[in-house]
């Protein structure tokens, strides 16, 4: 019988092969995964991902303040009402709750713990009962917005609301009952009602009249209202009419109208009245 031989090959050849295999192997891997990089790289997730709490109502992307958060021309995150009164300096963003001196939904108020608190009837604002931001300490409030003064119990005029309570929330102290303005639009006239205050009002408003004519008054730094409801401030410190602040007022005033058509129009006043200080200056 005759027999077949297959020969083998070499071991070196089959070395060779060997070798050549696995090369081609760690390319094709490394080909791979250049490839997988050039895809990631080409790809930001942050473009691709959309946020669910950004797009504000007035479409520049940013998320809408949320509770707690300073809220500018009435707008909040969704559930959430643009709160304006003496509880704060400012308008903020709360809601409106049914059980003073109880915890609010904080699913309501996006994850933020609340306190439901109610105000007495002298609290000038939208809505009396609402809930205020509860606090560890002033640090957590400033870190919602920088307007909030203080964390403490809550309190309306110095007095506890609920005096059993350790509960702490933000809060301003210093506008409690008190009339609050912005200080950037000075929106003051309108809440100045008091018939005795009329006289004041004029007195002021010829006051910064003559600085706005004699450039005195930068309305580029600020508005002829900020001017005008300091000098208001300035002419009723306590809530009554000072007669020595309101006879300066009006030294300026009339200085300014003597001189009218002459060359002391905006000069005159430094003869006859008392040296006029930084308007700007608070």
């Amino acid at each position: 019988m005759t027999s077949t031989c297959v020969d083998n090959p070499p071991r070196g050849a089959a070395n060779h092969v060997a070798q050549r295999l696995v090369l081609r192997g760690l390319r094709s891997v490394l080909l791979l995964s250049c490839l997988l990089l050039l895809v990631g790289c080409g790809t930001d997730p942050a473009s691709t991902t959309t946020d669910a709490t950004s797009g504000a109502a007035d479409g520049s992307g940013a998320a809408p303040p949320g509770f707690g958060e300073r809220c500018d021309d009435g707008v909040c995150a969704a559930g959430l009402t643009c709160m304006d009164g003496d509880w704060a300096s400012q308008p903020w963003c709360s809601k409106v709750c049914a059980n003073p001196g109880d915890y609010c939904d904080t699913l309501g108020s996006h994850g933020r713990a609340g306190l439901c608190i109610a105000l007495p009837p002298d609290f000038k604002g939208a809505a009396a009962t609402f809930c205020a931001p509860i606090c560890n300490n002033s640090d957590t409030c400033k870190s919602l917005w920088s307007g909030w003064d203080t964390c403490d119990k809550p309190k309306w005029k110095a007095a506890p609301l609920y005096p059993g309570l350790p509960t702490r929330v933000c809060q301003s102290p210093d506008t409690h009952g008190q009339l609050v303005i912005d200080p950037v639009v000075c929106d003051w006239k309108d809440k100045i009602t008091d018939p005795k205050f009329t006289d004041a009002k004029q007195v002021c408003k010829g006051f910064c009249g003559f600085l706005k004519t004699c450039q005195l008054w930068d309305t580029a730094k600020e508005k002829l209202d900020c001017c005008e409801w300091r000098c208001f401030q300035e002419m009723t410190p306590g809530g009554a009419v000072s007669a020595t602040v309101e006879a300066q007022k009006k030294c300026y005033i009339k200085a300014f109208g003597a001189a009218q058509g002459t060359p002391k129009v905006c000069t005159l006043h430094t003869e006859q009245c008392e040296p006029l200080p930084d308007p700007h200056k608070r």
